[in-house]
């Protein structure tokens, strides 16, 4: 009877455990529902500084660094790196001394056939110095160390990229506004040569094929203004997510790199955070691997220790030596734990030669698109003057007859891709040297953001 009471006691304690583990979970699950529901509005009041907008009256330059500063990937970056720095003192606190306490208030009932007890309080202090443990230590310390620095690479890393998506989005609204200005300008003067079309085709004086092929050309750029106004949409919603308002009316991005500093930059493209990020990683699961491995091998260190009984009338016994211990058999887990560090770091080596290989490859055709827009662009600048002269010549030999409406509207149309080609060039340019900047962790340093 005793025995079923003991087992139905045991029951009542499990299910009542696995109830509250059930009520826990619900609990929780409900508690985050609430926070996803409360969206944006729900992020962390220490934090409000970061939905503050970014000012960009300043400049391109401070507001870039203004808005890596405002980012909340940014922030919690910072966070993450400080956090794994810490972690260092915490790998390191293992080769220094122990020391440990232990304290007991109640009662000690000794059984037959003594039937005594004895209350009181009990309690031992040890003082443990560590001598030898198989490399772990050691272990634990690189793979802290490289962690720490592989989250400072990411620290950069992103800082790098938030700085090259926000100027992005700045480049991208800039050129899709100047290529809307430009459309609007043509269209419009190239509206009045229609009607004028129109009006000497009604009266004989023009063949309505010549009028409908330049109607075509006509229609041609008219299209293109929705996907314009849909690329200047876009870019006005990342726009605002980096600065934090909606973009206005902004000026052209200046260009913070030289093309001469972007050859030199992209030439130093084994330094770049992301590779140095790969590489501490490597590191660190190295150092996880010696530390599986300092499983196999015997600890030992020095220990002293004092132990005071409940019992006034017994002893205070006071221990010192060395202390061995040795796992003979877990069942095959440290074997495991080895295996698996092992793979994590064959894995990341082969991650770390694959990404030099993409980052080398993206610097070489960075440059080498530079390189192609370097020599196109002044080619483009003197196809605008042509253009633009060949059009002036077109309407000023109108009145002699020596040159057609169709003539100076097919002239205009040259002009205008032109012109708008060279707008998108630009733009290109100026996003070429950033990405080489920001892939090399040069762009944080031109923007004034300290390492």
């Amino acid at each position: 009877m005793r025995r079923t009471r003991l087992l139905a006691a045991c029951g009542l304690v499990v299910l009542a455990g696995c109830a509250a583990q059930r009520d826990s979970v619900g609990d929780m699950d409900a508690a985050m529902g609430e926070r996803l529901a409360q969206g944006l509005e729900g992020a962390g009041s220490g934090r409000a500084e970061a939905g503050t907008a970014v000012t960009i009256a300043a400049g391109f330059p401070d507001a870039l660094r203004s808005a890596v500063l405002a980012s909340e990937g940014y922030q919690t970056a910072q966070a993450f790196e400080a956090e794994a720095f810490a972690g260092i003192g915490v790998a390191t606190s293992a080769r220094r001394a122990q020391l440990s306490a232990n304290a007991t208030l109640g009662a000690l009932r000794e059984g037959d056939p003594v039937s005594e007890t004895t209350t009181g309080a009990a309690g031992d202090v040890t003082l443990s110095q560590l001598l030898y443990d198989g490399g772990a230590s050691g272990g634990a310390i690189n793979r802290a160390t490289a962690a720490a620095l592989a989250a400072q690479a990411d620290r950069l890393d992103r800082g790098n990229m938030i700085a090259l998506e926000a100027a992005r989005a700045w480049a991208d609204y800039w050129m899709a506004s100047e290529r809307l200005a430009l459309l609007q300008r043509k269209t419009g003067d190239l509206g009045d040569l229609m009607d004028q079309m129109d009006r000497m085709a009604a009266n004989g004086m023009l063949d309505r094929a010549a009028v409908e092929n330049a109607r075509r050309q006509y229609l041609d750029i008219q299209l293109e203004r929705t996907g314009l106004e849909a690329a200047r949409a876009e870019a006005a919603v990342r726009f605002e997510q980096y600065y934090k308002q909606a973009p206005g009316k902004v000026g052209r991005p200046s260009e913070l790199v030289s093309v001469q500093m972007a050859r030199a930059r992209a030439a130093e493209w084994k330094s770049a955070p992301a590779l140095k990020r790969t590489v501490a990683e490597l590191f660190a699961a190295q150092g996880a691997a010696e530390e599986a491995r300092s499983a196999f091998r015997p600890k030992v260190s020095l220990q002293a220790g004092v132990m005071s009984p409940m019992d006034q009338d017994d002893t205070t016994d006071v221990t010192a030596g060395l202390r061995l211990q040795y796992v003979f058999g877990d069942g095959g887990r440290r074997k495991a734990q080895l295996e698996a560090a092992e793979k994590r770091v064959e894995a990341l080596e082969a991650q770390l030669t694959d990404a030099q290989r993409i980052a080398k490859a993206e610097m070489d055709g960075a440059i080498v698109r530079l390189d192609a827009l370097e020599r196109s662009m002044p080619l483009v600048a003197q196809k605008i003057k042509l253009t633009k002269s060949e059009a002036e010549t077109a309407r000023s030999q109108i009145a002699t007859g020596q040159a057609n409406l169709q003539q100076l509207i097919s002239a205009e149309i040259e002009n205008y891709r032109a012109c708008d080609q060279q707008i998108q060039m630009q733009a290109e340019k100026l996003t070429l040297l950033l990405t080489v900047a920001g892939r090399t962790g040069y762009l944080t340093e031109v923007i004034g953001l300290t390492p």
